[in-house]
């Protein structure tokens, strides 16, 4: 009986072991040029740091990425609005004279089309494009994505 139980005991925890392993081995990093631009921390922006201060939730975080400044907009404070706004225009500015412009895509299959299209950066723009969502978005999201590529597309026709 006991060596039934151990050889049951044995089995339960080999495939325990096996299933944690398996869990590892599924984790994927992606290195892309797009993703390291998406979560890209611009240290320098100041673009509302007077309501930064105001707002204690958000003393220890760092709002310096496309992907934390685009959450800004789904907050329903006016004035967390417009500090998102301005920050996101602030990092397509700064992503544009790095001579790394970014349009923001979404859209079934838009992180293969984006892999597709940034397989050739020395096009003629050299835009980076950046998946932030496959097929549905809040409207927030969206709403982020048209700021950061009117400002990429504005300014990459003014340098034209």
């Amino acid at each position: 009986m006991i060596a039934k139980f151990l050889s049951l005991l044995l089995l339960i925890l080999s495939f325990q072991a096996k299933s944690q392993n398996a869990d590892e081995s599924i984790k994927i990093e992606d290195n892309s040029i797009s993703a390291q631009l998406y979560t890209k921390c611009f240290e320098n922006l100041n673009q509302g740091s007077k309501v930064l201060e105001k707002y204690t939730a958000f003393k220890n975080v760092k709002l310096c990425s496309l992907a934390y400044c685009m959450m800004l907009l789904a907050y329903q404070d006016k004035e967390i609005q417009q500090m998102g706004k301005n920050r996101l225009i602030g990092i397509a500015t700064q992503l544009y004279h790095e001579k790394t412009p970014v349009i923001l895509i979404m859209g079934m299959d838009s992180s293969i089309e984006a892999q597709k299209r940034n397989q050739n950066l020395d096009d003629d723009d050299h835009i980076v494009y950046i998946s932030y969502g496959e097929c549905t978005n809040p409207v927030f999201l969206s709403k982020a994505a048209e700021i950061v590529n009117k400002q990429t597309r504005t300014l990459v026709y003014q340098n034209r």
